[in-house]
């Protein structure tokens, strides 16, 4: 896979100037052969957000792509090369993100924490517009809602671990309740006794 691509031209001075920014409008380079694409995108692992961290922005980057980026805290995804670019493509370009396919299965690193689909309690979704989809084969269309999904068995650990607290409190309760009907009943009986004792007196 190709890996992320650095834009420049040569400035008045001799000197490069990198592309900072969108191409929306012309943009920097005035070229109305680029593809001008962005929609809504959300990558989170074990509910943590990622899409508007600083450190994945074009701004904050020197190896930003017009490929495929994001800009600040806006939450939007942006597609402003020469050809479209799939998912998994877009994916890999963003700063301090790799995508690859490991015997069928996905695996992301986000910014040096590799998540492997293939092991287990690891899960990684791709849905475009609320559908599930191979990210290897589906290009994102303009307005498209991106959601990359990671969780993994520490978030299923917790999970577990407050359902079993739950039925334990409910167990307790339960076993309260028959505890304090034992009582009445004892309670019942014993005056039922009496009754009787008083009556035969």
């Amino acid at each position: 896979m190709q890996r992320r691509t650095v834009l420049s031209m040569a400035g008045a001075t001799g000197g490069m100037l990198a592309l900072s920014g969108c191409l929306s409008n012309g943009g920097l380079f005035g070229s109305n052969d680029r593809i001008n694409k962005n929609g809504e995108i959300a990558i989170t692992v074990d509910g943590e957000s990622f899409e508007t961290k600083s450190q994945f922005q074009s701004e904050n980057v020197d190896n930003e792509s017009a490929a495929f980026h994001l800009h600040e805290s806006n939450g939007r995804w942006y597609m402003e090369g020469k050809e479209p670019v799939t998912v998994a493509e877009g994916i890999d370009l963003l700063p301090s993100f790799e995508f690859e396919m490991a015997s069928g299965t996905p695996v992301m690193t986000i910014d040096g924490t590799e998540y492997d689909a293939g092991e287990p309690g690891t899960e990684i979704s791709f849905r475009l517009d609320g559908e599930e989809i191979d990210p290897t084969e589906h290009e994102p269309s303009d307005g498209d809602e991106l959601v990359v999904e990671i969780t993994t068995e520490e978030e299923g650990e917790e999970a577990e671990s407050e359902g079993e607290d739950a039925a334990n409190v409910s167990d307790e309760t339960e076993s309260d309740s028959e505890n304090g009907n034992e009582d009445e009943n004892e309670t019942a009986a014993v005056s039922a006794a009496s009754a009787v004792s008083n009556g035969n007196d």
